[in-house]
């Protein structure tokens, strides 16, 4: 009996442990109710005029993903991944910020998982058409919030107590604000998504033409065989499987000082 006491006051010690490193404040965002219900409407003219198999809740959730995964690589200053993520030229900009950002010690503070990502917020749905291409643009605004007690490794958490010391070195962080209970990574990321649509585009095409009269078709055909053939050659080699990344960018970054039970002044 007392063995089981001993080891049911172990579990409850251990889940509370659990729970005190993950502590976060209650994140509180306000979006703009006219700019959520123009997203929303764009969401659905994306869906129903462009794309009926695309599914908003199945995006965002895979956003979230790509946001955790995008970071990761840039923290680790992984350029060879990233052409397989994003587009020439969001390529071109990420590698590009990745090189000013190498010996940022607030950088290698953002290390977020799902569970860490608070929103996930659509903020633009665009489409356009250049030079007889079709593409769509979705622009996502990721909150993330981590307390910096919650690593699993004891080598992560060691290397983390030691970004926070370099960094509260280089700031002069005052004595009273370092010795807080909590301390919580807060990052604002934003990221634009772009898919070409162009191919499923020349698909409806080619099933619309399919129906017009033998003889107009067959005009059609041989004046642009050729221009077919050398535009099928350019879009194997530029045409996306899904969604890309062509831009992104940690728009705000802090850490938070969090006491969930300040002193009281009676």
């Amino acid at each position: 009996m007392p063995h089981c006491l001993h080891g049911s006051k172990w579990k409850r010690q251990n889940a509370m442990n659990e729970q005190q490193r993950k502590i976060i404040p209650k994140l509180v965002y306000l979006h703009n109710p006219w700019k959520y219900l123009v997203t929303k409407f764009n969401m659905w003219r994306l869906k129903w005029l462009w794309d009926y198999g695309f599914c908003e809740t199945e995006f965002v959730e895979g956003s979230k993903q790509a946001a955790i995964v995008m970071t990761d690589i840039i923290r680790q200053q992984g350029a060879e991944q990233l052409s397989e993520l994003t587009t020439p030229v969001g390529f071109q900009q990420i590698t590009r910020d990745m090189l000013l950002s190498r010996n940022d010690t607030r950088l290698q503070l953002v290390r977020f998982e799902k569970e860490h990502i608070r929103r996930a917020i659509p903020m633009k749905v665009a489409t356009r058409k250049n030079f007889g291409r079709k593409y769509a643009f979705i622009d996502m605004l990721f909150v993330g919030l981590r307390n910096t007690k919650d690593f699993d490794s004891p080598a992560e958490l060691a290397e983390i107590n030691d970004l926070l010391r370099r960094m509260d070195i280089e700031l002069k962080t005052p004595h009273e604000i370092i010795s807080v209970p909590h301390r919580i990574v807060f990052a604002e990321i934003f990221i634009r998504f772009r898919r070409d649509y162009t191919a499923e585009w020349r698909r409806k095409q080619d099933s619309s033409l399919k129906q017009n009269d033998a003889h107009s078709l067959e005009q059609t055909e041989s004046s642009s065989s050729a221009e077919d053939l050398l535009m099928g050659r350019i879009l194997s080699r530029l045409n996306d499987p899904g969604w890309s990344v062509s831009f992104y960018k940690i728009l705000t970054f802090d850490v938070l000082n969090f006491d969930p039970k300040p002193n009281r002044r009676f």
